[in-house]
């Protein structure tokens, strides 16, 4: 089994993000899979767990030592990808990187290190980009892009307040249609006690 942890959008964001897929979708069939999850901010991928009872406490360690801290949404963006050995893309929506945002990705990654050890997952460290994902795969990147180019207005300029924290699990090997949920998730900060 795998485990990561995440931020959730709030209730504006949410529909925002739902919205944009489903109409994508529609028009494109690019596939609705990614929306098993809710929208989210993604602060530790994917990684081997053995111990869930620990990893269960140790996520409510974190949801009560953490504040809620705000984020801002950019704009749309394209990204390249491989599924399977085809060329597709996610389209995801730029967070704005802040230094608290970087500091609680690199302090969940050192502690769940020091907790779990062998806890390392693709893209996580320095050069982990915070992004929302809208739509992943389900057509060629050719597809995406001419999608892309169809939406008039790339910027999105959202805010909000995040108040929960999410752990996701997966089963094993992670695929778009394989099997994966939102498990648990808790309030932070002031609004867990």
């Amino acid at each position: 089994m795998k485990a990561a942890f995440a931020v959730l959008a709030n209730v504006e964001v949410y529909n925002y993000v739902r919205k944009l897929a489903w109409e994508i979708h529609q028009k494109y069939q690019t596939d609705t899979s990614i929306c098993r999850l809710p929208p989210h901010i993604s602060l530790k991928q994917p990684f081997v767990v053995s111990d869930f009872i620990a990893l269960e406490n140790y996520m409510s360690e974190l949801a009560g030592s953490i504040s809620p801290f705000n984020v801002n949404l950019t704009e749309l963006q394209l990204i390249p990808i491989d599924i399977d050995g085809v060329d597709t893309a996610i389209l995801w929506i730029d967070i704005q990187e802040t230094n608290y945002l970087r500091q609680l990705h690199d302090r969940i990654n050192q502690e769940l290190e020091q907790r779990f050890n062998n806890t390392q997952a693709y893209a996580d460290g320095a050069s982990y980009h915070f992004h929302m994902s809208v739509s992943i795969g389900g057509q060629p990147i050719a597809v995406y892009r001419r999608l892309l180019d169809e939406i008039p207005e790339r910027r999105v300029d959202l805010e909000y307040t995040v108040k929960e924290l999410a752990m996701f699990v997966y089963d094993e090997p992670i695929a778009l249609n394989s099997n994966y949920m939102t498990y648990k998730i808790l309030p932070i900060g002031k609004f867990g006690r």
